[in-house]
């Protein structure tokens, strides 16, 4: 018998203890469209640390939680109230009931303590207004409800314009590829039928080359490597593009060689010779010569360039023989 008293004073006490948890439920709206989103705000005061069981959420009724709540605020719980934040939506018309919700805290005996909010009366209103509804002849033209949670689209989407677009895209592209062609190919054709300018000679090309040179007046300034190389590089431009020689790549000893044949007189090849050797030494052997050795040198420049100018035809007179 005494068991038997213990036994029933532990149940009534159990009770007592489940129902001392205060929870509210607060954030319902009177009324809502069928799949929208509503916040909630689950409010309740656990008696001490303990485990919150999930099965609170089978007394939302016919509303759908969007998504698990934040439970993160429960971990290492040292009193005080505690505030989940619930997204839920309905998806049935009509009046539905939101609640009692009933919230069930273990605490590290293995007692149970709950709390239990108050209900709520939430109109769901459906996507097609009642109205239009019941004025809607179902056997002549059956109608039909948007899916819910989505919202009637007017005109076109990204989706129904990107074929459009890209299309769009690729004909500017054609377009102007097509452009691009036209336009180089009557280029060319302007420019083969532009009348070509003769190539300077090359003897002009130098004699303007050592005019520029002497203006610089680099050995009077003490640059005397400068001075030889740019002379001799006048120099080797005019022999190759006058006589066809690779002059820039040979050195003193075949210019000369290769020069021979092309130039008959001996004064003239010497002439060079010496010049060159003059650089040479200058260049390389760091030799100094003085500035009547460069004036000299210059001197040289010009006349192997004017003595190997071509002579242009003498024109004959019509009427008299040649």
């Amino acid at each position: 018998m005494r068991r038997l008293l213990i036994t029933a004073a532990f149940c009534l006490i159990t009770s007592l203890a489940q129902a001392q948890m205060p929870a509210a439920l607060g954030g319902a709206p009177d009324s809502l469209l069928m799949g929208d989103q509503m916040e909630l705000r689950l409010t309740f005061t656990p008696p001490g640390p303990g485990t919150l069981l999930p099965d609170w959420r089978e007394s939302l009724g016919s509303f759908e939680l969007l998504a698990p709540p934040d439970t993160s605020a429960l971990q290492g719980y040292r009193g005080g109230p505690v505030v989940l934040n619930l997204k839920a939506t309905c998806y049935e018309p009509g009046d539905q009931t939101l609640g009692p919700v009933t919230v069930n805290w273990v605490i590290p005996d293995g007692q149970t303590v709950s709390g239990q909010t108050a209900g709520f009366t939430v109109h769901v209103r459906g996507v097609v207004p009642e109205s239009q509804l019941a004025q809607a002849d179902t056997a002549q033209k059956p109608h039909q409800l948007l899916d819910p949670n989505r919202v009637k689209k007017l005109g076109l989407s990204l989706a129904d314009l990107l074929p459009w677009i890209i299309g769009v895209v690729i004909a500017a592209a054609v377009v102007y590829a097509l452009l691009w062609y036209f336009k180089k190919r009557r280029r060319k054709a302007l420019e083969a039928e532009a009348p070509q300018e003769p190539p300077r000679p090359p003897h002009e090309i130098a004699i303007e080359a050592l005019d520029a040179l002497r203006d610089r007046r680099l050995y009077q300034a003490g640059r005397l490597k400068e001075y030889y190389t740019e002379l001799t590089d006048i120099l080797r431009h005019y022999v190759e593009g006058r006589f066809t020689i690779p002059a820039l790549e040979s050195t003193s000893f075949q210019l000369l060689r290769d020069l021979e044949p092309k130039v008959n007189d001996a004064n003239l090849r010497l002439l060079l010779e010496n010049l060159l050797s003059d650089a040479d030494l200058a260049k390389f052997a760091k030799n100094q010569p003085d500035e009547t050795t460069c004036q000299r040198d210059l001197e040289k420049g010009y006349v192997f360039v004017q003595k190997t100018t071509p002579q242009a035809p003498l024109l004959t007179p019509k009427g008299e023989a040649a």
